[in-house]
């Protein structure tokens, strides 16, 4: 989930977490990320706690995908941009 929509949606995790709770963040650019997520959504299938098709872990699911692919778009831009610097373009 995006954080504005994170923040935005009453019934978010974020938003459902007690004031004193706890709370791990794991951002896009991250590249364990994606494996942190699946290793959670095999847990949560090993424990019990959600099945294969839950749309909470499809959701999570989806999320990793993205993340690899919102992760490889932010490395090609931080290439990109080192190699305008390389050629004597001014770092901002």
């Amino acid at each position: 989930m995006l954080k504005r929509d994170e923040i935005e949606d009453t019934e978010s995790c974020f938003n459902k977490a007690g004031d004193g709770e706890r709370l791990f963040v794991l951002l896009a650019r991250d590249p364990a990320a994606p494996a942190a997520i699946r290793a959670w959504v095999d847990e949560r299938i090993r424990l019990g706690k959600n099945a294969a098709g839950d749309d909470q872990i499809r959701e999570a699911l989806e999320c990793a995908s993205l993340m690899e692919l919102e992760r490889a778009e932010i490395e090609s831009a931080r290439r990109q941009q080192q190699m305008r610097w390389a050629e004597g373009e001014v770092a901002p």
